[in-house]
């Protein structure tokens, strides 16, 4: 079970901000999975092959991060946390990557993954709950994407976009820097929208899904975004594990199948540091969000009738899901409405979305599996399917 022993009303906005207290308890942590990790290799090895058909080292992975991430807090997990720029340019001296940066408006900012040549375009939102920076899974992977697409024959830049965390900033600061980050692709870098993939993971899912309904639904904050008439529409959303619902009470999200990355409690403390809830007065520890906003369609696509995303201007749209993620009840359901919505303004079989349930897979796991060091990279059905939709959707253009 989580541990919630540690009373929490804001996340630390520097590793000083974290008590000795929660320090002592990250430690112990550490130590617990250190000597967890013969129990579970034991108990992977006796139990049935893995649904999603990937060797044991997979599942011991999974197991690993779901038996650390139940016993932390997510104040403690920014204690292994540093700034995203500072993540970036970190990982990219590892992999021997050049990396520059570009200054938005509004405090977001650009990083530009390797060679920018200006044709083709993945601008990728990273998740963690609005709240922490991004990951070495979250490069990696497309680092990975990179190059599985040039090995294919197509050459695409890589834009990642670094926004605003929670709780120094709260909504609906990350969703207008999303829009930023779209608009520069278009108006500052001259993409055409028909060769940019728009994607994220988790709550850079939820953020790619607001952005695009800003492009419908100007939220009324944010200047809103019109794509040229000659192009008006993005090329594909890729929307991978989204974090589309605050509610703890789906099935899927009740279950402990001691796989999964995401937790109710984290659920409860990410969402309340990203917005104020609406059944409760504001918390005086946090800042205030803009003019008082709290769950609306935009943090919360669920809440969404279909007709929201009906004329949704994107030739192509993924959702994917894991099958073992405890998030999985409320994607599928919002998939659904989703799905609804844009065949309501689309010629039959011409809606461009697919939904897919990711069999034996948790949480992002596309993203993970750039954790095996040594190993032979092994394809999930995430994996898979990313790189279908970049090479179908850079391919046509």
């Amino acid at each position: 079970m989580p541990n919630a022993v540690v009373p929490v009303s804001f996340a630390p906005a520097t590793r000083k901000d974290v008590t000795i207290k929660e320090r002592i308890g990250a430690i112990i942590v550490a130590l617990k999975v250190v000597a967890a990790i013969p129990i579970l290799v034991v108990k992977i090895l006796l139990s049935a092959k893995a649904k999603s058909g990937k060797p044991w080292i997979y599942t011991l992975r999974s197991r690993i991060l779901n038996f650390a991430l139940a016993r932390v807090h997510p104040r403690q997990i920014n204690l292994l946390s540093g700034p995203t720029a500072v993540g970036i340019y970190k990982f990219a001296k590892q992999l021997n990557v050049n990396v520059t940066t570009d200054e938005l408006p509004h405090g977001a900012r650009i990083h530009w993954w390797g060679e920018k040549k200006g044709q083709r375009v993945i601008l990728y939102i990273h998740g963690g709950g609005y709240n922490l920076p991004i990951g070495e899974q979250h490069t990696g992977f497309m680092h990975r994407t990179k190059e599985v697409l040039k090995k294919n024959g197509i050459e695409v830049d890589v834009a990642i976009l670094e926004y605003s965390l929670t709780p120094a900033a709260r909504y609906p600061v990350q969703l207008r820097q999303s829009v930023e980050g779209l608009r520069y692709m278009i108006s500052g870098c001259g993409y055409n929208p028909a060769n940019i993939i728009f994607g994220g993971d988790s709550a850079g899912g939820c953020l790619v899904l607001s952005a695009v309904s800003h492009i419908m639904h100007p939220h009324p904050a944010i200047e809103p975004l019109v794509l040229p008439e000659s192009s008006p529409k993005l090329g594909a959303l890729l929307s991978i594990s989204p974090w589309v619902s605050f509610s703890t009470d789906y099935p899927s999200m009740k279950a402990q199948n001691n796989k999964d990355v995401v937790f109710p409690n984290f659920v409860e403390v990410w969402s309340r540091w990203l917005v104020d809830r609406p059944d409760e007065p504001r918390h005086k520890d946090l800042p205030p969000t803009d003019d008082k906003y709290t769950w609306d369609e935009y943090n919360q696509p669920i809440q969404a009738a279909p007709s929201w995303w009906t004329g949704l201007p994107v030739k192509k749209t993924l959702i994917l899901i894991g099958e073992e993620e405890t998030l999985c009840d409320s994607i599928i359901e919002f998939g659904q409405k989703f799905r609804e919505g844009v065949e309501m303004g689309a010629p039959a079989g011409e809606s461009g979305v697919k939904v897919v349930v990711c069999k034996g897979e948790i949480h992002t796991e596309c993203l993970y599996d750039t954790f095996i060091p040594g190993m032979p990279p092994v394809l999930g059905m995430m994996a898979e399917e990313v790189w279908s939709l970049c090479e179908d959707t850079l391919k046509e253009n």
